[in-house]
């Protein structure tokens, strides 16, 4: 399907992956030029990241974890960037919060963006966008 998509022009493909399917997040992950692992702030989640970077060790490739539904309060954010950083692999600056227009937004089949524009659910959005384009040079 990549080499379809090439031959058909296109020049950025995006590939998500189930978090356990082994065989699919392999192939992805060897396929890929920029691999985004994102990641909630739970022990359990926590513990799946790393199974995903024994996985881009294998490819010999280089990811970026992306901590995402981040509590607004207290110190799990700063906690699960601490034990990202202990696997060796890189930390996207933006950082995506536990916010009520996600969730509502999902309910009304918008994006955050769509939903709630000047929030900060958007914002947050906003910036992992332009974050994210410096990577890709777009």
């Amino acid at each position: 399907m990549l080499e379809a998509a090439k031959n058909e022009g296109a020049n950025l493909v995006i590939i998500d992956t189930a978090p356990h399917s082994e065989s699919a997040a392999l192939a992805a992950i060897r396929a890929a030029d920029l691999i985004l692992v994102p990641c909630q702030c739970s022990i359990l989640d926590l513990r799946a990241v790393n199974d995903t970077i024994e996985f881009v060790n294998l490819a010999r490739k280089k990811a970026t974890v992306i901590l995402n539904c981040v509590p607004t309060r207290g110190s799990l954010g700063d906690e699960a960037a601490e034990a990202i950083q202990s696997y060796g692999v890189a930390l996207a600056p933006v950082k995506i919060g536990e916010r009520t227009a996600f969730v509502r937004s999902l309910t009304d089949r918008l994006s955050a963006l769509e939903y709630e524009p000047r929030g900060k659910a958007a914002a947050e959005i906003w910036d992992l966008y332009k974050w994210l384009c410096k990577q890709i040079k777009i």
